[in-house]
């Protein structure tokens, strides 16, 4: 009787055996077809007609830039339901859905319901500023007269441009601050957030961070961190900030 269920034993693991590698075969096949799906491409995009934007990846994440805004926001990729994937801000906030099948969906703050994403053509990776100090300077004071006369802020951007390092971080430096302004923009739209901004802020300057972007208070003194060897991922965007002052002076959104 053992003799007998041995031999059928090993009869069926004969059987069996070829089919093994098929079926391993067959589960990569799949793994890469499910990689295919839900895929992004890089391009330009238009969302229901009229907002057009770009999107390109990098480093793992993706670089979005609206066309009517000089921001590069960075957006991190996360699984979602149904083998589709999210494109987040850097507050957690989604921006993009993505579907298995490819189709795409943008998400903003006047339509959080969602708009239908069509690809209209190429896009390329974006690069830095690449202006002088003095110019870099001469835009700071722009926006903080922008905020004066948008905002009835008095607000000074102070910054020793040729402390930073290399151009390279000099840019990014920059682009962290140019984030900030906008994001102060965005807080002090409302009468809670003006108030509270305008009594307890009044320059506003940059710093190098060898870890994640931030900020931080130094009297009244707003210090936005950046980290040029991150690039744009090292730059907190304006959402961020608007989110950091709301949670630092207690107005949660």
């Amino acid at each position: 009787m053992v003799r007998t269920v041995l031999a059928i034993a090993a009869c069926a693991a004969i059987v069996l055996a070829p089919l093994v590698p098929v079926l391993a075969q067959d589960t990569i096949g799949q793994r890469l077809s499910l990689d295919r799906l839900a895929a992004i491409q890089p391009g330009t995009y238009v969302a229901g007609d009229s907002i057009r934007f770009t999107l390109v990846p990098s480093q793992g994440d993706f670089l979005l830039r609206f066309q009517d805004s000089p921001e590069i926001f960075v957006l991190f990729a996360d699984n979602a339901s149904l083998g589709g994937r999210v494109l987040k801000y850097d507050t957690g906030e989604t921006a993009m859905g993505v579907a298995v099948w490819g189709g795409m969906t943008l998400y903003t703050d006047s339509q959080p319901n969602g708009l239908p994403v069509e690809r209209v053509g190429d896009a390329f990776p974006p690069s830095p500023p690449s202006i002088g100090p003095g110019e870099m300077q001469n835009q700071m004071n722009l926006e903080a007269q922008r905020l004066q006369a948008g905002r009835r802020l008095q607000v000074n951007f102070s910054v020793d441009w040729n402390h930073f390092g290399s151009p390279l971080a000099r840019a990014y430096a920059f682009n962290a601050l140019q984030n900030a302004a906008r994001g102060i923009e965005r807080f002090t739209a409302t009468p809670y957030g003006h108030d509270a901004f305008e009594r307890h802020v009044d320059t506003v300057t940059v710093a190098p961070t060898g870890g994640r972007p931030d900020f931080a208070f130094n009297g009244h003194t707003l210090v936005v961190m950046f980290n040029s060897g991150r690039g744009f991922e090292g730059c907190a965007s304006s959402r961020e900030m608007a989110e950091w002052l709301a949670e630092a002076f207690g107005q949660r959104r």
